[in-house]
C-alpha cells in the first residue's frame, strides 16, 4: 500500500510539471488568429502562470490537510513552500521558452502546421 502511495505522489509531481507545458503548447496552436510572435510569447509565458496558480492551490490544500486546526506553529514550511513555488515557476518559464524555440525550429524544418 505504501508503494502505491509513493507512485501516486510521483505521478502528481510529474503532472504538476508536465501539465502546464502541455497547456502552453495547446494555447500556441489555439491562437491561430493572432500573429505568430504573439502566440509564441503567450504560449511561452502561460506554463509559468498555470504552474504558479495550480501549485499554489495544491500547496494550500496540503497545508490545510497537515494542520487541520488552522493554527500555524512555525512559518518555515510555508517559507520553504514559497521558495519552491518561485523556483518551480522560474523553471517552468525557462522550459516554456525552450519548448517554444524547439517548436519554432521544428515548424521551420518540417513544415508543421502554423498559426
Amino acid at each position: 500500500m505504501e508503494t502505491l502511495l509513493i507512485v501516486w505522489r510521483l505521478l502528481v509531481l510529474a503532472g504538476i510539471l508536465v501539465f502546464p507545458q502541455l497547456l502552453g503548447i495547446l494555447l500556441y496552436f489555439r491562437l491561430s488568429r493572432v500573429p505568430r510572435w504573439v502566440a509564441a510569447i503567450a504560449a511561452a509565458l502561460a506554463p509559468a502562470v498555470f504552474f504558479f496558480w495550480f501549485t499554489r492551490l495544491l500547496m494550500i490544500a496540503e497545508f490545510q490537510r497537515a494542520n487541520p486546526s488552522g493554527r500555524a506553529t512555525c512559518g518555515m514550511p510555508a517559507m520553504a513552500a514559497a521558495f519552491l513555488l518561485l523556483a518551480g515557476t522560474a523553471v517552468q518559464l525557462i522550459v516554456g521558452v525552450f519548448t517554444q524555440s524547439i517548436l519554432a525550429i521544428e515548424r521551420r524544418s518540417r513544415k508543421l502546421p502554423t498559426c
